[in-house]
């Protein structure tokens, strides 16, 4: 098989490769196979170095300078959605897995890991205790 027909098959292959693996990269990569292939058809390319330098060049510049421009078209699906952690949490029932006594913290299960707490009463582990409010990073929790 000629090299020329084995650059543009790959680079149909890639831009191909695009509908599956969204990001806008593979498809510049296979117009870049193209080009290569182009030019070693049309007698441009005849050396495996020009080859070689013409497919990463074209790769480089079609990523730096195409890829910003269509990705301002075409946008993809993002979303910034406003978390508020505190308020997630408040109310919300935790296990207490290490002792909590007034001005003593102790450890509670929340959200399948183990947090700071803190508490005005008593709470003995295996007690179940509610989340009142935060304070940075320890949780202020309270007897059911």
């Amino acid at each position: 098989m000629e090299p020329w027909l084995i650059w543009i098959m790959a680079g149909f292959i890639l831009m191909t490769a695009e509908l599956l693996l969204p990001g806008a990269i593979t498809v510049f990569v296979g117009v870049a196979a193209l080009i290569t292939g182009l030019g070693i058809k049309f007698g441009y390319l005849d050396s495996m170095t020009s080859v070689l330098m013409t497919f990463f060049g074209s790769t480089i510049v079609l990523l730096i300078f195409l890829r910003s421009l269509f990705l301002k078209f075409f946008e993809g699906d993002s979303r910034v959605h406003d978390t508020n952690e505190e308020g997630d949490a408040i109310g919300s029932i935790v296990i207490v897995v290490e002792d909590i006594f007034p001005f003593k913290e102790g450890r509670v299960s929340f959200r399948g890991s183990s947090w700071q707490a803190r508490s005005e009463v008593e709470l003995l582990k295996g007690s179940e205790a509610i989340i009142v409010r935060l304070d940075g990073n320890i949780l202020i929790v309270s007897s059911l």
